[in-house]
C-alpha cells in the first residue's frame, strides 16, 4: 500500500492557530501604524501645497496668497483685480486637523509672517507634526514634541 503524502488536519490546525496568534498581536501595531500615517501624509500634502505657492511666487514674479477658505488652503493669484485659484490644499484623512495661517508670499518667495502650522489628530498615541515657516520664507516639518520652530 502507497503512503499518500500530504498533511493531517491536526498539523493543518497547528498552522492556522500560530498565524492567527500571530495576526492577533500584529495588529494593534498595524492599527498604529496607519493612524500615524494619515497624520504624515496631510503633513506632507500640507509642504507640498506651500512649497508650490512659493515657487510659484518666484517663477511668475508676482505675489501669490495662501488663503484658508472653509477648512482649505488656496494658493491664490492676483492679476487684474481678479484671484486665480492654482492650487487647493484640503484635509481629506478622517480625524486629522490641520490649524491653517493666512499667508502672502513676496515674488521673492519671502512671506508676511511667521507661521508655525499644526497638522494633529485626536489620538494621543500618535505624533503631531508642526510645519515651520520663516518670514525669509524657509519652512520644515517638525514632530510637535520637538517644537523646533525659532
Amino acid at each position: 500500500m502507497r503512503r499518500i503524502a500530504g498533511f493531517t488536519l491536526i498539523e493543518l490546525m497547528v498552522v492556522l492557530s500560530v498565524i492567527g496568534i500571530m495576526a492577533a498581536l500584529a495588529f494593534p501595531s498595524f492599527s498604529q501604524q496607519i493612524l500615524q500615517d494619515r497624520v504624515v501624509t496631510t503633513a506632507n500634502q500640507l509642504n507640498s501645497a506651500y512649497k508650490f505657492a512659493r515657487s510659484e511666487a518666484v517663477k511668475r514674479d508676482k505675489p501669490i496668497n495662501l488663503v484658508v477658505s472653509n477648512n482649505s488652503w488656496q494658493v491664490t493669484l492676483n492679476e487684474g483685480g481678479v484671484d486665480t485659484v492654482l492650487k487647493e490644499f484640503s484635509v481629506t484623512k478622517s480625524g486629522v486637523t490641520v490649524n491653517l495661517v493666512a499667508l502672502a508670499i513676496s515674488a521673492s518667495g519671502e512671506v508676511d509672517k511667521q507661521a508655525e502650522i499644526l497638522v494633529k489628530d485626536e489620538h494621543t498615541n500618535t505624533t503631531d507634526y508642526v510645519m515651520c515657516v520663516l518670514k525669509s520664507g524657509q519652512n520644515w516639518l517638525v514632530e510637535n514634541s520637538q517644537r523646533g520652530c525659532a
